[in-house]
């Protein structure tokens, strides 16, 4: 039978979009037909051979064949959908890419073990029985409807056949070819199923022995088929008989009988003897097997002996699991060391013990230790065995030793005499004779190369073989966690001193209590910020902060409570000398490594200084650009190249106003008015430049650039206008005169930063943008409009809306034409009172004006002005109109205005 490759993996998704559910199915479904099929070759054989039926019972039976096998069909495929379902199901579900619930991926992951047996009993009881009742149906039948002719005894033979030949073979036949089509299946399901197959869906598991299964092959593959066998020879001789006329009598068959049972018995106690007998001799050796890795789990290692007593497949099984145990053996006396040397802190006996360990293990009679020395470039013995030796130093390229640290590879030397690197001048110096060498470079957790592990000579005169370089390298991993330990020792001696070398330099009061609340340490910090010269050490937490800072003391009583850290930004903290300081204050426990409470730290940073510079800076920007820059530094305000949108806003007719109602009202007024507005700024993400008498400088995109910073600021404009009518409805409501304001903006590339003297600086920008918006704030006078942009803004814009272009002008200091725009957000709540109507009529004037088209443009303005009177640039347009149907301009005209003033 071929190889089944898996049909789907994991979560990958079907191959070619085919389900993998789909395809499973019909892959069970074509081994049943290939059963089957075989079934009925076999049949068909013996037929054929045994029951002399003549060329008409030939057809007739072929004519019935496929009806029986359409009946048979359709009970075995309904079980087979049946048994599929739940590894349909699940199936189904990781194809979609849905990893389905554990329940149905555990169903499936059952089902799929056990449908070889479901297909194993369904043929055996099912299948089988119901084809040989059909047989014994189908023959009869044929006699009655054709006359075939069919004999009872070669009806009971056929069915006979089918229940004893077909039925066994197509059984084994489904049953192991559905194990191997299972395979994958049972793999992806397992993948997908988190921690393991449930104990109660384990319980539904049908575990099939082997000597079940032998059994089943004694009896349906060789005693019944040889009972059934025995009786058609015994039927076929005395059917020879009968056709030669002789009338046999049971003496004469007697002899017969006897031979043909002594041997049907014999043959078939045979078989079972020797079914019993091999899943006996497999079970004992399974057995051992089981018994010694139960053993193995159970830490017993020294009691577990599998002695090779066969020369089957258990003699290879039983010697790896033997050295296998060696291997476990070994690593339990390499864990037995390395527990002896934990409670070890002194690394000589560390490393000397476990050196003698590593040459008694390897049966060596001596070891080295070289440890490398960074300062010297050396190699240096910090363990050697052997009479009179004393430190040995070498270069860390010179020698054996040398040359494995340098390559960092293992070597292992059977004539060391006989190699250059080596130096036999010790062997002179001590009278040692250096028969070989084993030598492992040391390695750090990083890789990094720190020393040499050198062996000397087998005791028993053999070389050193691979299991000892395997050994070697464990235990040099063991000496690299010492060395690593040691150098963390005094790592952590340092971290102490350098610890407490920061908490005396930082800046930030830092204060750590013991379990009991009571001050341990006190920073240089923390006692200039409390005014203690003491810094109040073993005080407790509740009587060094009272007063208005026992909240102080509450906090760190519910940190070391909750074992949660606590922040409190912007908090007050009262001095010994009743001074004030503003704080951000961090309260978090101290923890053990056994994650025990051992205490818990305060740490303040005095952030006074700061507030009082975030509130001047709330003047000028939003909290949320204020606390940006705060974090950025001052080098966001160096000077730098940037793009800006800038606002100007302006106060209409504001020297006649100031001049009616005063200078003490002009100053309340423009108080009130500025308020309002700086409002709108902030709330948009704008930060104010300048108060210009009445009018506002505001910036969009500084000092930190955003995506949407023109769209602030058109809608910064627009609220501008929604504020100055509700402040105008409050200014009538009192008597007082309404405030009308044109806006400017405009959007381009400016040099921005701290621009002044030494003694007074002002963060500003600079550049043609904000001419330009300054302009355009101006022009709205010349159109009537109240909120005028530039083309460069209207290019940056997200989404504009109520947007309509004005002109393409060229404003007083400019070479070259701007295109302007207008919002009309503000009075977005009339688009259904005229609005609407006079944005269409005016941009089909507008074209028409652009088309030089007087008269149709005029047509159109009129029509606008009519939606919405008093529309200041539809009206302007009017007169320009008239004006060029009486004095055309030239052909070439290019649509651009100039404005001769600011």
């Amino acid at each position: 039978m071929t190889e089944l490759a898996p049909i789907a993996s994991g979560k990958d998704a079907p191959v070619n979009g085919r389900s993998s559910a789909r395809a499973l199915f019909w892959r069970l479904v074509w081994l049943y037909q290939g059963g089957c099929t075989t079934a009925i070759v076999i049949t068909m054989a013996l037929v054929l051979f045994g029951l002399e039926l003549d060329l008409r019972q030939w057809v007739i039976l072929c004519v019935l064949t496929p009806i029986v096998v359409a009946i048979y069909n359709l009970s075995d495929v309904y079980l087979i959908v049946r048994h599929f379902r739940p590894i349909d199901r699940a199936l189904r579900a990781l194809d979609s890419g849905v990893t389905p619930p554990q329940p149905v991926i555990a169903e499936a992951v059952v089902r799929a073990l056990n449908l070889p047996f479901y297909s194993f009993m369904r043929v055996t009881f099912l299948h089988g029985p119901m084809v040989t009742i059909l047989v014994g149906i189908a023959l009869p039948l044929g006699n009655y409807f054709v006359d075939a002719g069919y004999a009872p005894w070669q009806v009971i033979v056929f069915a006979a056949t089918c229940l004893f030949f077909a039925s066994p073979t197509h059984a084994i036949f489904e049953y192991f070819g559905v194990s191997r089509a299972m395979v994958p299946t049972i793999v992806r399901l397992s993948k997908a199923l988190d921690g393991g197959l449930p104990p109660e869906y384990q319980r539904q598991l049908v575990a099939i022995r082997l000597k079940s299964k032998l059994l089943y092959l004694t009896i349906f593959v060789a005693a019944l088929p040889l009972i059934f066998f025995a009786a058609s020879i015994i039927f076929k001789v005395q059917r020879m008989f009968v056709l030669q006329g002789i009338d046999p009598t049971p003496s004469m068959m007697l002899p017969l009988y006897v031979w043909v049972t002594g041997v049907v018995c014999v043959c078939m106690l045979g078989s079972v003897m020797m079914a019993l007998l091999t899943a006996q001799e497999v079970s004992r050796s399974a057995r051992q097997l089981i018994d010694g890795m139960q053993s193995v789990e159970r830490g017993e290692l020294d009691q577990v002996k599998l002695e090779v007593v066969t020369t089957d497949e258990y003699a290879d099984i039983f010697r790896g699991f033997q050295h296998m145990l060696e291997a476990l053996r070994e690593e339990q006396l390499i864990l037995e060391v390395s527990n002896d040397l934990a409670g070890e802190l002194k690394l000589e006996i560390l490393i000397a013990r476990i050196m003698r360990t590593t040459t008694e293990l390897l049966n060596a009679e001596r070891s080295t230790l070289f440890v490398y020395d960074r300062k010297t470039d050396e190699l240096f013995s910090l363990f050697a065995e052997g009479d009179l030796v004393r430190e040995i130093r070498l270069p860390s390229n010179r020698g054996i030793a040398g040359a494995v640290f340098t390559s960092g590879i293992a070597e292992n030397i059977t004539d060391p005499y006989a190699d250059t690197r080596f130096n036999p001048e010790v062997d002179r110096a001590t009278g040692f004779v250096t028969r070989s060498i084993l030598c492992q470079p040391i390695f750090d957790k990083h890789g990094g190369r720190i020393g040499v592990t050198q062996i000397l000579n087998k005791r028993d005169g053999s070389s050193f073989s691979g299991k000892d370089e395997a050994r070697l390298r464990a235990f040099s991993a063991q000496i690299a966690v010492c060395l690593e330990n040691a150098r963390l020792f005094d790592d952590v001696l340092y971290m102490k001193n350098y610890n407490e070398s920061i908490l005396k330099s930082t800046s930030n009061a830092v204060i750590t209590f013991d379990e009991d609340t009571r001050i341990v340490t006190s920073n240089e910090a923390a006692r200039k910020l409390m005014n203690t010269p003491d810094g109040l050490i073993g005080i407790a937490a509740r009587d060094a902060f009272i007063g208005k800072n026992a909240w102080i003391a509450e906090r760190l009583e519910r940190t070391d409570r909750d074992r949660e850290a606590y922040l409190a930004v912007d908090a007050e903290l009262i001095g010994a000398d009743a001074s004030a300081s503003s704080i951000n204050l961090t309260a978090a426990p101290l923890l053990d490594a056994n994650d025990a409470v051992i205490g818990s730290m305060l740490v303040m940073e005095d952030i006074t200084s700061e507030k009082r510079v975030r509130s001047t800076m709330a003047r000028y920007m939003s909290k949320e650009v204020a606390d940006q820059l705060l974090e950025a530094g001052e080098d966001e305000l160096i000077g730098k190249d940037q793009t800006v949108s800038i606002l100007f806003s302006d106060v209409r007719g504001f020297t006649t106003i100031a001049e009616q109602i005063g200078a003490r009202e002009t100053v309340a007024m423009l108080n009130s008015y500025f308020t309002e507005m700086v409002d709108v700024i902030f709330e948009h993400k704008g930060i104010l430049d300048k108060y210009i008498g009445d009018a506002i400088m505001a910036l969009f995109g500084a000092p930190f650039a955003g995506d949407n910073d023109a769209d602030n600021a058109i809608a910064t404009a627009n609220q501008m206008m929604v504020e100055l009518k509700a402040l105008n409805l409050k200014r009538t409501a009192a008597n007082e005169k309404p405030i009308d304001i044109g806006l400017g903006v405009s959007t381009g590339n400016v040099i921005v930063g701290n621009i002044g003297s030494i003694k007074r600086m002002e963060y500003t920008v600079i550049g043609d943008s904000v001419n330009l918006a300054s302009r355009l704030e101006g022009a709205n006078k010349a159109y009537g409009s109240k909120i005028l942009f530039s083309e460069f803004t209207h290019a940056r814009l997200a989404n504009p809306q109520f947007v309509r272009e004005i002109d393409l002008i060229r404003v007083k200091g400019k070479d070259f034409p701007v295109g302007v725009h207008e919002s009309l957000g503000y009075r977005a709540d009339e688009i259904d009172r005229g609005l609407g109507a006079m944005l269409e009529h005016y941009a089909a004037g507008f074209a028409a004006y652009r088309a030089m088209a007087w008269r149709d443009a005029e047509q159109h303005f009129l029509a606008a002005l009519k939606a919405m009177p008093g529309d200041g640039p539809s009206a302007m347009y009017i007169e320009r109109c008239r004006a060029f149907a009486k004095a055309p301009p030239t052909p070439d005209w290019d649509g651009v205005w100039t404005l001769t003033s600011k």
